[in-house]
C-alpha cells in the first residue's frame, strides 16, 4: 500500500505538488519506456534499431527530461539547465539530420500525452486532490512550452553554422548519387558544386557499415560523403582505396563491422554499395568470417553463388535426386566425395588425403556415384552446374544454426 493511501482525508488535503511529484518519480522509468515505444511507433524517422546509438540518444534524452521535471522543485536551477541543454541538443540534432522541427514537436506532444495519462492514473489511485493534479498538469504544459522553445533555439543555432548545412547537403548528395532510378546528372552536378564537392570524381568506393558499428568521424577525410544515421549506414570515398585512404578508414572504422565495396565509376556507385551490403549480410550470417574492413572483392564468387538460396535448394534437389533412396549416412559420404571430385578434378589419392580416407574407398564411392548419376558426370555443362551447386550448398551450410538447410544436407 502506498504512503498516500495511509493518509487521513485531512492529511490528504494538505498534499502539495511536491508530494505528488514524489509519487510520480517512482513511475519515471516505466513512463520513459512507454514514451519511447509510442514515439517510435508513430514517427518512422525515430524508429531505429534497439540499442543503436540513435536509440540510446532518444532514451537518454527522454529520461533526462522526465527527471528534470520531477526534480524542478528540489533544485530548480539545475533541473532547468539540464532540460535546456537536452532540448537544445535535440534541436541541433534535427538540424544536422536535415529535418524540420515537425517530428520533434510531434514527439513532444506524444510525450506529454503519455505523461498526462500516467499522472491521471496515479492521481486516481492515490486519491490526490484535484487542485494538486491541475497545478501539476499546468506545470507540465509550461515545461513543455519552454522545452520546445529551447529545442527551437538549438535548431536555429545549428542551422546558422555553414559546416552543418554543408554536411547535410552532402548527405543529400550521397543519396542522389545512390538513388535508383538514377536522377539526371545535372541535379548531382549542381548540388556537388554548391557543397564544394567538385569536380565529381570519375570513380568511387562505397563502404557498407553495420548499424551499431562505432566510427570516429573526425578521422575521415573532408571529401568523404557520410550517412551514418540511416538504417543501413554507409560512406563514399572518392576514387580508389589508396594506401592513405585505407589508413584513414582503419583509423575511423578499426573496430567496426563493415565491408569495403568495389571501386566503380561514380554512376555505378549504387552497385558497389549493394554488393558491399550483401557481403556484410553474409558475414552476419556466418557464411564468411566477420571482421572489420572486409574487402568485397574477396567474396564475389561467394556472393554470386548465394544470390538465390531457393534456386540453390532446387538445383541441389535436382542434381541429387538419384540419391534420394540412399541412407542419410551414405548420402553424406557420397556427396562429400562427389564435391571433392567435381570441384578439384583430383586423383583418388589426392581426394583420399583431403577426406582422410583410403584411395580405394574413394574409387569405390566414385563407382557408386557413376551408377547413380550416369553419364551426367561426363557432360561438361552438367558437371559445371553440379560444381556450382555443390559449392553453393557447402557455403549455404555455413549459415548459423536456425537458418534453413538445403535439401542436399538432410
Amino acid at each position: 500500500m502506498s504512503q498516500a493511501l495511509e493518509l487521513s482525508e485531512h492529511d490528504r488535503s494538505q498534499i502539495t505538488s511536491a508530494d505528488f511529484l514524489g509519487l510520480l518519480r517512482a513511475e519515471l522509468a516505466d513512463v520513459a519506456r512507454e514514451i519511447v515505444t509510442e514515439i517510435k511507433r508513430a514517427i518512422p524517422e525515430y524508429d531505429r534499431p534497439e540499442r543503436s546509438a540513435y536509440d540510446q540518444l532518444l532514451r537518454h534524452g527522454i529520461g533526462l527530461l522526465l527527471a528534470s521535471f520531477a526534480d524542478r522543485d528540489a533544485d530548480p536551477a539545475a533541473a532547468t539547465a539540464q532540460r535546456d541543454e537536452t532540448c537544445r541538443a535535440f534541436g541541433h540534432f534535427e538540424a544536422v539530420e536535415g529535418r524540420t522541427l515537425d517530428h520533434l514537436q510531434a514527439a513532444t506532444r506524444i510525450a506529454f500525452h503519455v505523461a498526462w495519462r500516467r499522472t491521471v492514473i496515479v492521481a486516481e489511485r492515490e486519491r490526490i486532490p484535484t487542485s494538486v493534479v491541475a497545478t501539476t498538469v499546468d506545470a507540465m504544459l509550461v515545461y513543455l512550452d519552454e522545452a520546445v522553445a529551447q529545442a527551437r533555439l538549438g535548431y536555429q543555432q545549428a542551422t546558422c553554422h555553414a559546416d552543418v548545412r554543408r554536411r547535410e547537403e552532402r548527405r543529400r548528395l550521397l543519396h542522389l548519387i545512390l538513388q535508383r532510378p538514377a536522377v539526371v546528372p545535372e541535379a548531382i552536378e549542381d548540388l556537388a558544386k554548391s557543397t564544394g564537392w567538385w569536380p565529381l570524381p570519375a570513380e568511387a568506393t562505397l563502404v557498407a557499415i553495420h548499424p551499431e558499428a562505432p566510427c570516429t568521424r573526425s578521422a575521415l577525410d573532408a571529401d568523404v560523403l557520410i550517412d551514418f544515421d540511416s538504417a543501413e549506414p554507409c560512406l563514399l570515398v572518392p576514387g580508389p582505396l589508396t594506401a592513405e585512404r585505407q589508413a584513414m578508414l582503419h583509423a575511423a572504422l578499426a573496430d567496426a563491422s563493415c565491408v569495403l565495396g568495389l571501386t566503380l565509376p561514380l554512376e555505378r556507385a549504387t552497385h558497389s554499395l549493394r554488393w558491399a551490403r550483401r557481403v556484410l549480410a553474409l558475414a552476419e550470417e556466418g557464411v564468411i568470417p566477420d571482421a572489420s574492413l572486409i574487402p568485397c572483392q574477396n567474396h564475389l564468387m561467394t556472393m554470386w553463388l548465394l544470390s538465390d538460396p531457393p534456386l540453390i535448394e532446387e538445383l541441389t534437389r535436382r542434381h541429387l535426386e538419384p540419391l534420394r533412396d540412399v541412407s542419410d549416412g551414405q548420402r553424406k559420404r557420397l556427396v562429400e566425395t562427389l564435391a571433392e571430385s567435381v570441384t578439384t578434378r583430383a586423383t583418388a589419392v589426392d581426394i583420399g588425403e583431403r577426406l582422410k580416407i583410403h584411395p580405394q574407398t574413394v574409387r569405390y564411392r566414385l563407382r557408386q556415384l557413376e551408377s547413380y548419376l550416369g553419364d551426367s558426370l561426363e557432360d561438361a555443362d552438367a558437371r559445371f552446374s553440379l560444381d556450382a551447386t555443390l559449392r553453393a550448398a557447402s557455403l549455404y551450410r555455413r549459415r548459423r544454426p536456425g537458418r534453413r538447410s538445403v535439401p542436399g544436407d538432410r
